[in-house]
């Protein structure tokens, strides 16, 4: 599945779109990030095995660590069809 900027931080829990882009601007979204359009989206799924959320989690330091949703499309449409 493929979010907007502004769709991923909402999924993954951040406060403010700054965060996501400050993570791009020092390219650690680099592997994730799409162009579709001339518009850019970040792949929310596994690369690798490794989810987006998961990605960033560990590139994460002590100074500005924030739990972060994993996201994941498969389980939310699971819990969605199960109610």
């Amino acid at each position: 599945m493929y979010c907007t900027f502004t769709e991923a931080y909402k999924c993954l829990g951040f406060k403010s779109r700054a965060s996501i882009y400050q993570l791009r601007d020092k390219g650690i979204l680099d592997p994730y990030i799409r162009q579709i359009n001339d518009q850019k989206y970040l792949f929310m799924g596994k690369i690798r095995g490794v989810t987006l959320a998961k990605h960033i989690q560990k590139n994460l330091t002590s100074n500005n660590w924030i739990p972060i949703n994993d996201y994941d499309l498969k389980k939310y449409i699971e819990l969605a069809n199960s109610h």
